[in-house]
């Protein structure tokens, strides 16, 4: 069956509280990918590492009183590193299609008394409720990757940036040669399983940001800063073509599947996992 915002919506809906539980680090609540730089030993920051980025980049604006928006969210991790490190941020705004994950993200504001700092969502970000130019910056972790639409999402934060504004992605990206029968069955079980149909090779992504007054002001590839989990390529298709005639029909299933297919992915270099950096461009 073809993956629908709607099957995105659902597969998070099932799976974010069992993402959450098996989270080794109950101060980093990412659902995202540590990345491991030299110099970092411990969990949280490997998982706050890709926050840090966003965070500086946000901070060479230099602008008084920011305002941002995490467009895919999640729980609200990034934003909870974020905000509070801003300069007399505006109130944020925090985007997922799943309702599970707004009620987290909220419930965790409360706590942390933030919730009238940063507003949480549920919605989709190729349609956001904000007036045009309304933010200085727009960042998405591991998030257009799940748009059906993903040239949408460009034409949105184009929309909603103002002239100068950054938008910041950390995302997969498809490697830009030919793939063998075996690459293509990796990808595609990765795709499948996560739930990523807009996961695109890198000249794409730029073209679709081009067409929309974005220009790539910095791409920098992170794939090596993960720590890979591969496995033995019969030992991954056994396992494969096994989970995929289990007659198990929750989320989580596909889920392992299409975690256990990254890490093909990331190994056979099918899949890069990129940091970009666009400017707004003026009219």
């Amino acid at each position: 069956m073809p993956i629908t915002t709607s099957s995105v919506k659902t597969y998070y809906d099932q799976n974010t509280n069992l993402f959450l539980k098996f989270n080794n680090s109950k101060k980093a609540q990412n659902i995202h990918r540590s990345l491991w730089k030299d110099g970092i030993d411990n969990l949280e920051d490997a998982l706050n590492f890709s926050n840090s980025l966003i965070l500086k980049e946000i901070e060479s604006l230099n602008i008084n009183s920011p305002k941002i928006a995490d467009l895919g969210c999640g729980v609200g991790a990034s934003l909870f590193y974020i905000y509070p490190r801003l300069q007399n941020p505006k109130p944020a705004l925090g985007l997922t299609l799943s309702p599970v994950q707004a009620k987290l993200a909220k419930d965790s504001a409360k706590e942390l008394s933030l919730q009238n700092q940063i507003l949480f969502a549920e919605g989709d970000f190729t349609t956001v409720p904000l007036e045009n130019e309304s933010l200085d910056a727009i960042y998405s972790v591991e998030a257009v990757c799940h748009a059906v639409q993903p040239e949408k999402y460009f034409q949105e934060t184009s929309r909603l940036l103002r002239k100068g504004g950054k938008l910041i992605l950390v995302d997969d990206y498809v490697a830009n040669r030919s793939f063998t029968k075996n690459e293509s069955k990796w990808l595609k079980a990765y795709i499948d399983g996560w739930y990523v149909p807009g996961v695109r090779m890198i000249e794409k992504t730029i073209e679709f940001a081009n067409k929309n007054s974005l220009n790539l002001i910095k791409n920098e590839e992170l794939t090596s800063y993960l720590r890979l989990r591969n496995l033995p390529d019969a030992i991954a298709s056994t396992l494969l073509f096994l989970g995929n005639h289990l007659p198990i029909k929750h989320a989580i299933l596909p889920s392992m599947l299409g975690s256990m297919a990254l890490q093909q992915c990331l190994f056979m270099k099918i899949i890069e996992y990129r940091f970009f950096v666009f400017e707004k461009l003026g009219g």
